[in-house]
């Protein structure tokens, strides 16, 4: 998804894109993936928008949440099944400050601070006792007022405005960063000294940026994504070896990304489709800088491809199996152009 200045919001790939879906699917031929850009069908001026696993939210201009795209589970007791390529008013949460986009389980802040959260509630991802199944939007109980809210495989969690970070759900790697692997359905506190500036997670491993820009880690370790050559998993954050102060980061499925303070990316994890932008498909299990990346603006990281804004263009790499990065090839290794967005 990309949210112009107008307010105007285009996506590209698979569900949630805001494509029309077929009416017949074509089970006897091979889909093609789309490979162009759509405008969203909503008349609706967008603040905010993020892509989840099928499911795309977006913030409108009035400050109310929409949803579209595809979800078996429902979306927040709408429907058993959706279907959406129009945004749809998701209720009971008022003036949206800050939205968070997962595969089942979706959550929002409101400019009070305040977290709410919907969807599947397996293993306690929502933080709340609720409906086990498509809960509506509710208010999580026990988290302080939070500026940012970050959703991954079964998982979320908090960033309060004084800095410090509440998790809960699936914890089976360590991603919840509590020192063990049992899940929780009621939001904890992460035990850190240092106050954090931004989150994000990934399917089973979460980053986090500090205040002095020093990038933390936590969780499934299998392909590096930690940036530790050794460790399985790491049930406690643990820092980051990189040459610069970071800005923001990225986490996607079993990778991870930095922006650096001067606009350069550095990669490290899975990188079997490429995604690391390196031009090859091994695994790093330390922080690389990616080649021919300056002047970033910002980054983002979907579950195998990942993308950055910079002064020229925003660039996308990695699986391009659903047309995600918007080029013909399948794979793309290096950081490339999408189409333009006007």
């Amino acid at each position: 998804m990309a949210l112009l200045a107008t307010g105007r919001v285009f996506g590209w790939g698979g569900d949630g894109s805001g494509r029309v879906a077929p009416d017949t699917p074509e089970y006897c031929s091979t889909l093609k993936a789309p490979t162009s850009a759509v405008e969203l069908n909503s008349r609706q001026e967008m603040i905010s928008v993020t892509a989840g696993h099928g499911i795309s939210l977006g913030i409108t201009a009035q400050n109310r949440i929409v949803v579209w795209g595809a979800n078996a589970a429902g979306i927040g007791g709408r429907l058993n099944s959706v279907a959406l390529a129009t945004p749809q008013l998701v209720e009971n949460i008022a003036d949206a400050h800050g939205i968070a986009a997962g595969e089942f389980s979706f959550g929002a802040i409101d400019s009070e601070g305040a977290v709410f959260t919907w969807g599947l509630n397996n293993e306690g991802a929502l933080g709340r006792p609720t409906a086990h199944f498509n809960a509506i939007p509710g208010q999580v109980p026990g988290v302080p007022l939070s500026s940012q809210l970050v959703s991954g495989k079964g998982y979320m969690l908090a960033l309060t405005r004084g800095g410090q970070l509440y998790a809960w759900g699936n914890n089976a790697a360590g991603q919840l960063g509590l020192g063990h692997l049992a899940s929780v359905a009621t939001p904890q506190p992460l035990p850190l000294q240092k106050k954090i500036r931004s989150v994000d997670a990934g399917a089973t491993h979460t980053l986090a940026v500090t205040a002095e820009g020093d990038v933390l880690a936590w969780g499934s370790n299998h392909h590096g994504q930690l940036g530790q050559p050794t460790l399985r998993y790491s049930a406690v954050p643990s820092r980051v070896r990189l040459p610069s102060r970071v800005q923001a980061v990225a986490a996607g499925m079993h990778f991870s990304l930095a922006l650096g303070v001067g606009g350069e990316v550095y990669a490290w994890g899975w990188n079997g489709h490429g995604q690391l932008g390196l031009s090859d498909t091994d695994d790093r299990h330390s922080a690389v800088r990616v080649p021919d990346l300056e002047h970033v603006r910002a980054i983002a990281a979907g579950e195998t491809h990942a993308a950055a804004l910079t002064p020229g263009g925003l660039l996308g790499w990695g699986n391009n199996a659903s047309g995600q990065i918007g080029s013909a090839s399948r794979e793309q290794l290096l950081p490339n152009a999408f189409f333009a967005l006007s």
